[in-house]
């Protein structure tokens, strides 16, 4: 398999971030104390702590105590927003909202984090002040832009082409796409800057408006579908190394499994963009 790539990423090098570090939770219901953990524990690592990052959370609980849940988390901010869209919807908010006052990076996470034990060495061993991208889910997974779909039963054949085109600048042909799971990722300011902000707003609109194709037959074609789980959200989820400009075969050859953590011989960029001139 060819696992190079002659892609160049757009970046905007010209963006000066105030914060160096956000880190930026979806949450409803889960247990307030287990994000103000996470983030104490992302606080212990060396390359984290020194960065002083920013505890945002976005609870989309239309019971939640927004105050309490500020003291409870630790948070510098706590922001309601309504219960559409799955954490998808969350990460995009906070990037069209914060647009100009996106930190140098984001850590995007949901309140549960996923395989929490594999979770943190992940981060350790990889995140850099170079990273542009950096997946924390399972990687190796692949599809033709054209017709994807993976062995957990999701498919899409009809926005992904868009997508991609937007995003990587080339129309969808034959490419391989490197999928995203568990909806847990680092990205630079650089690199989320590098799309036009009317693209995120154009994917939030979709998973917030009812009307909106995403929530139609046309593209359901039979799947079940509502504004709190939407089978875009689960689409959006597997998008984000795209989006980013990071799908590249090269990771999900020489990215070890979050069991494995790092391979004899690799390096960081094993399992990442970085963003590099």
């Amino acid at each position: 398999m060819n696992v190079t790539s002659p892609f160049k990423p757009r970046l905007d090098r010209g963006y000066e971030p105030i914060s160096e570090l956000d880190i930026v939770v979806s949450m409803f219901k889960e247990s307030p104390s287990a994000i103000k953990e996470t983030a104490e524990r992302l606080k212990r690592l060396p390359e984290i702590g020194p960065r002083s990052p920013r505890l945002i959370v976005y609870t989309k609980n239309p019971s939640a105590n927004v105050d309490e849940l500020l003291k409870q988390t630790g948070a510098t901010r706590v922001v309601q927003l309504p219960n559409v869209g799955r954490e998808g919807h969350t990460y995009l908010h906070h990037i069209v909202e914060q647009w100009d006052d996106l930190a140098a990076h984001t850590f995007f996470l949901q309140a549960d984090i996923h395989n929490p034990r594999e979770f943190f060495p992940r981060v350790r061993d990889y995140y850099t002040p170079q990273t542009g991208m950096l997946s924390l889910g399972f990687s190796g997974q692949t599809c033709n832009c054209r017709g994807c779909s993976d062995r957990f039963g999701w498919w899409d054949d009809l926005l992904v082409p868009v997508v991609w085109s937007q995003a990587m600048n080339e129309t969808c042909t034959d490419q391989q796409m490197l999928l995203s799971y568990k909806g847990q990722f680092v990205a630079s300011a650089a690199r989320l800057r590098g799309n036009e902000r009317s693209l995120y707003k154009t994917l939030r609109t979709a998973l917030e408006d009812p009307g909106n194709f995403v929530h139609q037959e046309d593209y359901l074609q039979g799947r079940p579908d509502s504004m709190n789980a939407p089978v875009f959200g689960y689409t959006l989820e597997r998008l984000w190394s795209v989006l980013l400009q990071c799908s590249e075969e090269r990771i999900a050859a020489h990215c070890p499994t979050l069991l494995s953590g790092t391979r004899r011989g690799g390096s960081k960029e094993d399992c990442q963009c970085f963003d590099v001139s």
